[in-house]
């Protein structure tokens, strides 16, 4: 592939944070929010600008795995609380990427901003409906929309050989969104989920990539609140194959295991796990510009918490000096830089 292509791959490819793929969770990261190649900053500079839509419909599922109207609190005294089923979400989903200039520790580096604009996403209705005094008190307004937390990454370095590409990243999401405890209208989570990655990937051709990450989230104490959402553990893989003009299919899949115990009186005595698989296509309107991308996932496996089936679509548009590399990578930048942001609208 000439260079051009190269950054359509990373743009088409940036679609989701939480980095957002699937539509659920407990914190903020849920896992294959990345497509396959969005791991990996291009040799070149320039900016990526991004807008999607998110939608998700979602059920609660207890601790054998079937779906469920409660959740346990307690187990002495025995308590729980009855949860809505088909907690549907949507967000609006704007991102900005840079890439850097010459390098640091010899790796290609990157920043990433991603404000959100949504109504309560899966992890909000958990955390809302955990925190109740009486079972079936309140009902979670699902139709306020508002500003989301933030999530920043500001460290996001990436080292390439001719066939294997590996990364490190640290992400920080900011509490910025709407949130009082036990407030139905909340769009924010109310603490700081600190996110660390490492990713490597193989081309065995170049139109071929398979790609694997794994992803460590530790949460702050919950703001106002007596409540610490424990550690969660992500493993992420995928494939893709790159079409001559930069078009791209892939398909990916995750699991994520919580691997320590929640703290506080809103604590949901069990772990949760979730695993889950998708496709993703990519196609460039304008070559090089203006590209768009849609991505499915379903949740499978899901363990006392909610999960369900996320659908994103959205439009990416790439600023890149032309001196800085040819046509061809700055396609291949641009795809995989777009594909990150789908995973973060849940």
């Amino acid at each position: 592939m000439n260079c051009r292509e190269v950054y359509m791959v990373i743009l088409l490819g940036i679609l989701t944070h939480s980095f957002s793929t699937s539509a659920v969770g407990q914190g903020h990261y849920n896992g294959s929010s990345f497509n396959p190649n969005d791991y990996f900053i291009p040799p070149s500079t320039g900016w990526i600008f991004s807008l999607y839509y998110s939608y998700s419909q979602m059920n609660y599922f207890n601790d054998d795995r079937d779906k469920s109207d409660k959740i346990e609190i307690s187990e002495d005294p025995p308590f729980s609380v009855s949860i809505g089923q088909k907690v549907k979400t949507q967000s609006i989903i704007p991102m900005v990427i840079y890439f850097g200039k010459k390098k640091i520790l010899n790796a290609n580096w990157g920043v990433l901003a991603l404000p959100m604009i949504n109504n309560p996403n899966a992890n909000i209705a958990l955390d809302f409906y955990s925190g109740q005094t009486a079972a079936g008190s309140t009902n979670l307004n699902i139709h306020s929309f508002g500003f989301g937390d933030f999530y920043l990454q500001p460290i996001w370095l990436t080292w390439s050989k001719p066939k294997l590409s590996f990364t490190f990243s640290y992400g920080t999401w900011i509490p910025i969104g709407k949130y009082q405890v036990n407030d139905p209208e909340n769009v924010g989570l109310g603490y700081w989920s600190h996110n660390l990655r490492i990713a490597g990937r193989y081309q065995p051709v170049p139109k071929f990539s398979f790609t694997s990450a794994i992803t460590l989230e530790i949460n702050s104490k919950q703001r106002g609140a007596d409540f610490k959402e424990s550690p969660h553990f992500s493993f992420d893989y995928g494939g893709s194959y790159n079409f001559r003009k930069g078009h791209e299919l892939g398909f990916f899949g995750f699991g994520t295991w919580q691997t320590g115990r929640d703290q506080g009186e809103k604590a949901v005595l069990p772990g949760d796990q979730i695993f889950g698989a998708g496709i993703y296509g990519a196609y460039w309107l304008l070559p090089g510009k203006l590209g768009g991308l849609c991505r499915l996932t379903q949740n499978i496996g899901t363990k006392n918490r909610f999960g369900g089936t996320a659908f994103q679509i959205g439009i990416n548009y790439l600023l890149f000096p032309p001196t800085t590399s040819s046509s061809h990578q700055r396609i291949r930048s641009a795809s995989n830089a777009s594909r990150l942001l789908s995973a973060y609208r849940n």
